[in-house]
């Protein structure tokens, strides 16, 4: 196995991809690594990489995306048939609460299964982002208390969101939220502050970074 493109020594910052040396294999999983700050490739270079003639996951027309047609049923792909294609979007993996890199078909396959896994972005993680890691956590912790769940190309859009021209979810300003709803919190917004925001509204102020502290969920005057 060689890298390309080939040369004796990487920059930070450059990225490779790998080849087989023997003709008809191709490295399993495929992928894109870039020589970072600290010296070390990353994404790091997968322990189970290999030389193979497996075909990679073609997905079926006639079924819906991660889905592949079995008999006269569409079903869900196994994971396993997708670790060929290249790593292009960065998600939140809520089970272990991390940021990771999949490929497309390892998106659509996990996400037909159920596998907990929120879009993040097209490309690379980017582990120095912190903000962008909080504010997909505190959507994947209120995505459940969400009335409304909107497809919007490859994300999902909740009560706090709309669906752009551009297909991205973008928020919604606070003053756009109803002020009562199903879901209300009881937020601390500076030391002498205390109000009963809705699901939207919290979002809302999330979503700009604006510091705050949820004291509990429902009406401050529960909690008195």
């Amino acid at each position: 196995m060689t890298l390309f493109p080939t040369k004796d020594s990487y920059r930070v910052g450059e990225s490779v991809g790998l080849n087989c040396n023997e003709p008809g294999l191709m490295p399993l999983p495929r992928g894109m690594y870039r020589c970072g700050a600290k010296l070390t490739w990353e994404p790091p270079l997968p322990a189970g990489l290999r030389c193979t003639n497996e075909n990679p996951f073609v997905p079926d027309s006639q079924c819906g995306l991660g889905q592949r047609l079995q008999g006269s049923r569409c079903v869900c792909v196994q994971r396993e048939s997708c670790l060929s294609e290249p790593e292009s979007l960065c998600v939140l993996n809520a089970i272990i609460d991390v940021a990771v890199p999949v490929s497309l078909c390892s998106f659509h396959a996990a996400r037909c299964h159920g596998d907990p896994l929120l879009y993040m972005n097209e490309g690379a993680c980017n582990p120095a982002d912190i903000t962008k890691l909080e504010w997909a956590r505190f959507r994947a912790k209120m995505s459940s208390k969400s009335s409304a769940q909107l497809p919007c190309n490859l994300d999902t859009c909740y009560d706090w969101e709309t669906c752009s021209a551009s297909k991205k979810c973008q928020c919604k300003a606070a003053r756009e939220c109803p002020r009562t709803g199903e879901h209300m919190f009881c937020v601390k917004l500076t030391a002498q502050m205390t109000r009963s925001l809705t699901l939207c509204s919290t979002a809302a102020l999330k979503c700009i970074n604006q510091p705050f502290e949820i004291l509990h969920e429902g009406d401050c005057s529960a909690g008195s």
